[in-house]
């Protein structure tokens, strides 16, 4: 019997890239290859980190798991500078543990690097390992980064002073300039800088693995692969392996959640969740309150305290402390409110009363209501989210968006209420169309592991370069 093929998948340091890329690993070892998953020395990591990997080493008994030794400590300039550049630091001065590991191993045949981690791929090449890169979200998002740094130096000025002025990619709509990657919009910064170096050095992998599939983004993933995405070189091969999310773990026992969502009508409820680490204000979770009161339609409802209050101390429900005097009675024939730092959100999602989802447009979520046949309503906060924003109204059409929103803005308990209106409340014709575009995404992401279906192909080729 030929020994399997070795991939080894190099994972950052953020849990949400995190999930995909073990679930990637165990579509490897599903498919006969061998798998090494390198993680960060625990010293980088958050214990949610930690415990993801021993949860997917549990159920996956042939991942072989390796914590790098932990990298030099970090000069008093890196550690006192923005987070993305201090990973960055972290993860080249990880470079050398990492290549006397790789040379430790008899034979590997592809490295797979988180998104981010670019310098990984420098290692690689050493070895003369065909190094890729891992893309944790969309392809049109990868379109969009491959394109930044040549946007950016072709033009005067900071991003920011262009404001709502729409700006154009090949394969997809005209977008917002405000809405692009804030790390891009004051140029000169350290952080400018150290984005757009790692973006211009995506285009350097053997190949890009992106967590989606052809369907569901046909025309950024048709602008990759004819290369309208890059000028003056070839663009890696892009394998659309997706959609790769995390399924329900078996608990002992259910979520209290999901009794309560039970009993109510089919289609009735609106989830509220902004991922694991996205918060909003004080003042926000007040305005969220009185426009979900004002609605009038169930909900379930992750609230989560801002940072500075979680720190003050107390317990996960004295988060509740925070909504207006009355709320929870006033609303407790049709509100469900969760201070637990964990829901089974794929569960919540694909429960037949959940009929809508205000969410952060982080992609993991993004890939899961597509799924479920869930309709969104986008309220974006951070990082790539505002550009994902665009794609689920404009390009895919499955979702609404809040309205009355700034970057860092408020927005008020009428736009709340409007919002979720807008899509419960839409009008019979409307809904059934919307729900037609979102059930019809629904079954194409069904289709792409079955056989000659889109992902499963991608995969395949991609099995075909570490040959």
């Amino acid at each position: 019997m030929s020994t399997p093929r070795r991939v080894v998948v190099v994972a950052g340091q953020s849990l949400s890239h995190l999930i995909s890329m073990l679930e990637f690993a165990a579509m490897c070892l599903r498919r006969g290859l061998a798998v090494t998953v390198a993680v960060p020395d625990p010293s980088l990591t958050a214990p949610a980190f930690r415990s993801t990997i021993g949860r997917y080493a549990s159920r996956l008994p042939t991942l072989s798991v390796h914590s790098l030794p932990p990298p030099p400590a970090l000069d008093a300039a890196s550690a006192a500078a923005h987070p993305f550049i201090r990973m960055q630091a972290a993860s080249r001065s990880q470079a050398p543990v990492l290549r006397d590991f790789l040379h430790s191993l008899p034979d590997v045949h592809a490295l797979v690097a988180d998104m981010l981690a670019v310098c990984d791929l420098d290692v690689a090449t050493e070895l003369g390992i065909p190094g890729h890169l891992f893309f944790s979200t969309g392809a049109a998002s990868l379109s969009v980064f491959l394109q930044l740094p040549l946007f950016c130096s072709g033009r005067a000025g900071n991003l920011k002073d262009l404001g709502d002025t729409p700006v154009s990619f090949p394969g997809m709509s005209p977008m917002p300039a405000s809405h692009l990657v804030d790390a891009v919009l004051d140029r000169g910064t350290d952080l400018y800088a150290t984005v757009l170096d790692v973006f211009g050095r995506i285009a350097g992998a053997r190949g890009i693995l992106v967590n989606t599939f052809d369907a569901l983004e046909g025309s950024a993933v048709s602008a990759l692969r004819d290369g309208r995405c890059l000028r003056g070189r070839a663009t890696p091969p892009v394998y659309c392996v997706g959609p790769l999310i995390a399924e329900g773990e078996e608990e002992e026992e259910r979520h209290p959640c999901l009794p309560w969502l039970d009993a109510q009508p089919e289609r009735s409820v609106v989830f509220l969740c902004f991922g694991s680490r996205c918060t909003v204000s004080l003042q926000q979770i007040g305005e969220m309150a009185k426009g979900l009161e004002k609605s009038g339609h169930r909900f379930l409802w992750v609230l989560r305290a801002p940072p500075a209050f979680a720190a003050a101390g107390g317990g996960p429900d004295a988060a509740l402390s925070l909504l207006p005097e009355g709320f929870l009675a006033r609303t407790a024939d049709r509100g469900f409110v969760v201070t637990a730092s964990w829901v089974p959100q794929v569960e919540v999602l694909r429960h037949s009363s959940t009929g809508a989802f205000v969410t952060h447009c982080g992609w993991n979520s993004t890939l899961e209501a597509v799924v479920a046949g869930v309709p969104m309503v986008c309220w974006p906060l951070v990082a790539e989210q505002w550009m994902n924003k665009v794609y689920i109204v404009q390009d895919m059409k499955v979702g609404v968006e809040v309205r009355g929103y700034k970057r860092g803005g408020l927005v008020r308990a009428d736009d709340v209420d409007a919002a979720v209106r807008q899509i419960m409340d839409m009008e019979p014709e409307r809904r059934r169309a919307l729900e037609e575009r979102i059930m019809a995404v629904k079954k194409s992401a069904q289709a792409v592991w079955k056989e000659d279906g889109s992902s499963c192909t991608a995969f395949t080729e991609f099995m075909m370069q570490t040959e």
